[in-house]
């Protein structure tokens, strides 16, 4: 099954030093970022707010100082509660800065369980064991980062393996078996999320959807909920809109044109959708964030 579609194509990093750091808002009316997955592993701090993170088959409900570790591959999204604003600083790295090219005791016994999916992370909490000491590294990680300073990409390799021993010192890694249920499941996710990418331009009914994946309708509307945390429909508008924006800012195609391209068929609802997400008109969009 091809599953590039589902790949995150932003760049984190360069080669030089494949890490960075972001920093998000969003309210109930932003919405969420749609799901998908990359290749690096991500550490995210709650700075304000509250809301739902999607990891694969898992649900972690976080809260204003909560810390989120989401694998590398894992299929995620997020949503903030109704009515809360949300901030969140995330750093997203490469796990291969970490691993030595020798394999040794490091690379055995804490990276490679992390890649095959062999060891899992809870949400770290503020009563969670050694909780202040990972909330201090993980700042002193945003703070090397941003500093720049002529060592600060060996100081923060250093920083990345004290915050990880901090985690196995306090235990709080899940060591599981993957059962087949858990991987049938996330293949037909992938599937059905491959799918809505590559016809997102035309019209998407949700019994074509159900069948690419042998599901009825009843049952996949249900998995999608559970899974994705909102409605087939929901999540194609989602991302349809999220694609509009990149073409507002990166062409000159006309509004009708992105509209069509996107796959949607009447440029009011079109401009409607957009203004409720964005919280201005495609046009202005355009104007302000045109490279």
């Amino acid at each position: 099954m091809n599953i590039i579609n589902l790949k995150e194509n932003k760049i984190h990093g360069d080669f030089i030093l494949p890490f960075t750091t972001y920093f998000s808002e969003f309210t109930n009316n932003s919405s969420s970022f749609v799901a998908h997955w990359h290749e690096e592993i991500e550490i995210t701090f709650i700075e304000k707010g509250s809301g739902e993170f999607k990891v694969d088959l898992d649900s972690y409900i976080f809260k204003k100082g909560d810390i989120l570790i989401i694998p590398p591959f894992a299929l995620h999204t997020m949503y903030p509660t109704d009515s809360t604003y949300c901030s969140l600083s995330t750093i997203v790295f490469n796990l291969g800065m970490l691993n030595s090219l020798i394999t040794d005791g490091c690379s055995i016994k804490y990276f490679a369980p992390i890649l095959n999916n062999e060891h899992q992370f809870s949400l770290i909490k503020e009563d969670s064991k050694g909780y202040n000491e990972m909330l201090n590294s993980l700042k002193e990680i945003f703070n090397c980062f941003d500093s720049k300073s002529d060592i600060f990409e060996l100081k923060l390799k250093s920083l990345l393996f004290y915050f990880f021993s901090l985690i196995y010192e306090n235990d709080l890694v899940l060591k599981k078996t993957v059962a087949p249920l858990t991987n049938e499941s996330i293949k037909r996710i992938k599937i059905i999320l491959n799918y809505i990418h590559e016809n997102y331009m035309n019209t998407l009914l949700i019994r074509d959807i159900a069948k690419a994946c042998n599901l009825s309708q009843y049952y996949f509307m249900k998995f999608f909920k559970k899974h994705i945390g909102m409605t087939c429909t929901e999540y194609i508008t989602v991302y349809r809109l999220d694609l509009s924006s990149k073409l507002l800012s990166s062409t000159d195609k006309s509004i009708t044109e992105i509209s069509f391209e996107t796959g949607f068929n009447n440029v009011s609802y079109f401009n409607k959708l957009f203004k409720e997400k964005f919280k201005v008109t495609p046009k202005e969009f355009s104007r302000a964030n045109k490279v």
